[in-house]
């Protein structure tokens, strides 16, 4: 459920943390958004989530990291081998990450408070801390697919054999374009596939605005002949995000490089359902007046 960044191999060395809201939605046709989200073969994600992440480049910190909430609570983030960042490597990401969900906002806000949340970073000279409305938060545009692919029983179905151009609605994000750099906020897009607990299965594509960067919103994700498997069933996740509160506080300490940046805001999810069509012989496309209908036979396994 996480909003993760980059991995050091694709960003420049340095330490992030950030805290968000997470508006969590499943995208079932062209117009309809369902709230929460049942991974094939994975848990349920609740519509609302408190989500908090550090990236230290997969450098590990001298302990492992605590986030306190506003309410006076705190939870320690699971580590690897000698408080190495949990999130493994590989798919793009390396980095600590903890997150919880709730059926409404006033539960998420009960359980955390409201206001100021604090970063235990191991034996960092200085306690970071990022403020968070979890009382009326802000949740941005709701991604939603536009084009590309071919809905049917609230599954986007892609022929793994040829290119597929997922288009998105990046054009209403009017909180991206107003991120123009300032030091206090910024946006962004990220779109990827993951696996039934939202591991990433591939890097992402993203875009950021504000916050040192000003890349072009993301408007779109092409999915490469071979890159899916026919017949398998696959969990797409498109976010955006918009941050409200920026701490550059400068401060060292074990694993931690560069000036850190953190980052706290408000992210809205929206998960779609994305099967590879079958090999030719458990599927026929049939192409007439202008609509392309599906024809498929009945599997022996449930999805």
């Amino acid at each position: 459920m996480a909003s993760l960044g980059m991995s050091a191999s694709t960003r420049a060395s340095s330490t992030g943390y950030d805290v968000h809201e997470q508006n969590s939605l499943q995208q079932t046709d062209p117009s309809t958004l369902a709230i929460g989200y049942s991974p094939p073969g994975g848990f349920f994600v609740d519509q609302f989530s408190l989500v908090a992440a550090i990236d230290t480049g997969g450098t590990s910190l001298s302990a492992a990291p605590i986030l306190g909430f506003a309410n006076g609570g705190s939870v320690t983030f699971p580590t690897g081998p000698s408080f190495s960042p949990s999130v493994p490597t590989g798919n793009g990401y390396n980095k600590y990450q903890w997150g919880n969900g709730w059926t409404t906002q006033a539960a998420l806000n009960a359980q955390y408070g409201t206001g100021t949340f604090t970063f235990t970073l191991g034996n960092a000279t200085v306690q970071p801390t990022l403020s968070l409305n979890t009382v009326n938060p802000t949740y941005p545009v709701s991604p939603m697919l536009t084009g590309g692919g071919m809905w049917s029983g609230g599954i986007l179905y892609v022929d793994p054999a040829l290119t597929t151009v997922l288009t998105f609605n990046s054009s209403a994000f009017t909180d991206y374009a107003a991120a123009t750099g300032s030091s206090t906020s910024g946006a962004q897009i990220k779109l990827e596939f993951v696996d039934a607990n939202l591991a990433a299965i591939s890097a992402p594509s993203v875009s950021r605005n504000g916050l040192g960067k000003s890349d072009p919103p993301l408007t779109s994700y092409t999915i490469a002949p071979g890159t899916l498997t026919p017949g398998q069933l696959y969990n797409f996740q498109a976010n955006y995000t918009v941050y409200d509160t920026v701490n550059n506080t400068a401060f060292t300490g074990t694993g931690i490089s560069g000036t850190p940046q953190g980052a706290a805001g408000y992210l809205t999810t929206t998960f779609i359902k994305v099967e590879a069509l079958p090999e030719p012989s458990s599927a026929v496309l049939m192409l007439g007046s202008g609509f392309m209908f599906l024809l498929k036979r009945r599997r022996n396994s449930a999805h």
